[in-house]
């Protein structure tokens, strides 16, 4: 079977140029709470496939969204700076579209994307830690690449030792269209570990309000 001809993958671009617990204190810290709605309207003026969900970001993170008339790999970017300039916390919200419920055929499509976004870090990053597979996040199971990389360019304010979570999510299993969820973190930031992804950081609002509403 050609797996690449059922399984359409645009969002690679995002990867690598593209605040404490989840109470009342987190979100003091991160400034006012705004909301983002992606609907059709939306995917059709960016140019994206359509998928319907909401969330909540911290003002503190600067958001980025898709726009009209130019080549769109992300339905939104949100970034946070440390001190020195350098990327902090940052959440990228991709796309990748598949076809068929099959689990195995699944498996073997999400591991070929995942291995396309980790030869992507390998080009940038130092890479330590590395996990590529199925595993569980926040009470659910998905596919994902984890890695730690190290990497010194300040032109691109990328620079330190970052925790990089990629998961492949899909609204529901007949859905065609999933988001590739990204985390990347520095030392600078709450995130020591893989398991503060979630829960530490301004970037932890964005994921638990996180809603498909298809």
């Amino acid at each position: 079977m050609n797996l690449q001809s059922k399984y359409v993958v645009v969002s690679l671009a995002l990867l690598f140029f593209a605040c404490e617990s989840k109470g009342q204190q987190a979100l003091e810290a991160c400034g006012e709470i705004k909301t983002l709605t992606i609907d059709a309207e939306y995917a059709q003026m960016a140019g994206l496939p359509e998928i319907n969900f909401e969330l909540e970001y911290p003002a503190e993170m600067e958001f980025t969204p898709a726009v009209e008339g130019q080549k769109n790999y992300n339905y939104a970017t949100f970034v946070s700076h440390d001190e020195a300039g350098n990327r902090k916390e940052m959440i990228s919200i991709g796309y990748y579209t598949m076809e068929g419920t099959d689990e195995a055929t699944m498996d073997a499509l999400n591991e070929d994307l995942l291995s396309q976004f980790r030869q992507m870090y390998v080009a940038n990053f130092e890479l330590s830690n590395e996990f590529l597979g199925k595993k569980e996040f926040d009470g659910k199971e998905y596919p994902m690449f984890q890695t730690i990389g190290k990497i010194d360019r300040p032109e691109a304010e990328f620079v330190g030792s970052y925790h990089v979570q990629a998961m492949l999510i899909r609204p529901n299993p007949e859905s065609k269209v999933g988001v590739v969820f990204i985390f990347q973190s520095n030392e600078t930031s709450a995130i020591t570990s893989f398991e503060d992804i979630g829960n530490k950081g301004c970037s932890s609002i964005i994921w638990n309000s996180l809603k498909f509403n298809d």
